[in-house]
């Protein structure tokens, strides 16, 4: 058995995408989406809030020794290209229909690469949690274009300001799996 390599704050994927964290605004979240990819010393976690009126939050931080080190957080307003493309994605039926349950994880687990997905539906959310490719591969023709799309969002210079961080955005570091 191999050794264990790096202990992961995975929990993000426990955070509900719910209006119970404290709003940076008045304008209502649309979209949160949560990523730690895998990593031997740290793993990147990428965090992205978009709300209603087309801006954004974004944070990148390292998660190292169970702790969120370097975090870079910026905000912004999406282009309306970036914004309809988004909108597409998330308003098509087939991601709308998703219905991903919930799972416990279990204590250790191999090849972690947790994402949590958020979506407003009116005063819900539609919540999805993927703590590996495992568990995303039934819904991966749904799920895969809006990771492209926030792959290339995140790839772009965009005209962004510091900011504050966001709650919302914080690891819930109760909640450790271990990863083989």
């Amino acid at each position: 058995m191999r050794q264990i390599s790096a202990i992961i704050i995975v929990s993000a994927f426990l955070l509900p995408a719910t209006v119970a964290y404290p709003q940076r605004s008045q304008v209502p979240l649309r979209v949160f989406l949560n990523e730690i990819q895998p990593g031997v010393m740290s793993s990147p976690q990428y965090c992205l809030l978009v709300f209603d009126d087309h801006h954004f939050h974004t944070e990148k931080a390292n998660i190292k020794d169970q702790r969120a080190t370097d975090r870079k957080v910026s905000d912004g307003q999406l282009s309306d290209k970036d914004w309809s493309a988004l909108v597409a994605i998330i308003d098509s039926e087939q991601f709308r229909d998703l219905n991903v349950p919930q799972s416990v994880p279990p204590p250790v687990m191999q090849d972690t690469h947790p994402y949590t997905i958020g979506i407003a539906r009116g005063k819900n959310f539609q919540n999805m949690e993927f703590l590996d490719s495992k568990s995303m591969k039934p819904y991966e023709a749904e799920v895969k274009p809006l990771l492209q799309w926030w792959k290339a969002v995140r790839s772009k210079r965009m005209e962004s300001k510091p900011s504050d961080s966001d709650s919302r955005c914080t690891l819930d570091n109760s909640h450790a799996i271990f990863a083989q």
